[in-house]
């Protein structure tokens, strides 16, 4: 919206995630699939409690805060008396290849800007308001070399790193997430 509609957007905030495409093969976007195909192995059956189902996803999604994170899309469907997903996870499982792309407008552009020392696209696409990066330090998901792709596209932008954080700052790091967005919006 902020690239295709500018004057809609007052203050952009992003949380680690590049304008770029992330190729299916990216060791990033292989953890995330990981996580979503973990989510679509999850046995809902009747009498489950999220506890139990925190215990299943022990095995596959080791970190406690993105586990409790992921948690955060369930719920109880009290007719059918068991537990079930707030989101669509098949869609979202089958939809990954788009979701992990970057295309503004794919009748105009094609971004395939993946650690490429190629030209980067030439783009109408634009957006010069305040923009704040907001990067997990120990994600892979925001690289140096993807500068000159996101200055390309948000020419105003700010970045920052919350040390020890991965992908998921705001599950991972929500108090320095938090605070930093604050900050943010009080400028």
């Amino acid at each position: 919206l902020a690239l295709s509609q500018p004057d809609r957007i007052a203050g952009l905030v992003v949380l680690d995630i590049a304008p770029v495409r992330y190729g299916v093969n990216d060791p990033a976007w292989k953890a995330v699939k990981s996580i979503i195909d973990s989510l679509l192995d999850v046995n809902l059956e009747p009498g489950k409690t999220k506890r139990n189902i925190d215990m299943d996803l022990r095995a596959s999604v080791e970190d406690p805060a993105i586990r409790a994170f992921v948690l955060t899309n369930l719920e109880e469907d009290r007719k059918e008396k068991k537990m079930r997903w707030k989101i669509n996870i098949k869609s979202i499982s089958s939809q990954l290849d788009v979701i992990a792309g970057f295309d503004v407008n794919q009748n105009e552009m094609n971004n395939d800007f993946v650690d490429s020392d190629e030209e980067m696209p030439l783009t109408p696409f634009l957006y010069e308001g305040d923009t704040f990066f907001i990067n997990g330090g120990t994600s892979k998901f925001v690289k140096g070399s993807y500068m000159p792709v996101i200055s390309q596209y948000f020419p105003n932008y700010m970045l920052t790193t919350i040390r020890g954080s991965g992908h998921w700052v705001h599950a991972e790091a929500p108090d320095a997430t938090l605070a930093l967005l604050l900050k943010y919006l009080d400028r």
